[in-house]
């Protein structure tokens, strides 16, 4: 199974960090109970160093490109193992917004609409 997690800019501009290179936003996520996040990108995603991969409660967090035109999106595929079957398992999906290189919060008026909920067995 794969979960699609996605990080719209809806203008009214683009975002970039060029000078910098931090990304626009980054995403951090637990995989839903009774699942493992598998094969992330490691290039663009990692876990907490001190929790092993895959571990239960484990905390990961991927990172979009460092500019995001108006309108555009980026997604994130996020491969899941069914480990075992929990009925609506489900984990918050969430972009931080205390990166001190590119701080969400000067271009996002509305924070309360960056986080998603990926439910597996409904």
């Amino acid at each position: 199974m794969t979960a699609h997690v996605t990080v719209h800019n809806r203008g009214p501009a683009w975002v970039a960090s060029l000078g910098a290179g931090a990304s626009v936003a980054t995403v951090r996520f637990r995989a839903p109970e009774g699942t493992t996040a598998v094969g992330l990108p490691e290039e663009r995603c990692w876990s907490l160093p001190e929790e092993p991969e895959g571990a239960a409660g484990t905390t990961y967090f991927c990172r979009t490109p460092i500019h995001l035109h108006d309108k555009a999106s980026y997604t994130f595929e996020i491969p899941l193992r069914i480990d075992r079957v929990v009925r609506g398992a489900r984990t918050t999906v969430e972009t931080l917004n205390d990166d001190p290189e590119l701080s969400i919060r000067k271009f996002d008026p509305n924070l309360r609409n960056n986080k998603a909920e990926i439910v597996v067995n409904r």
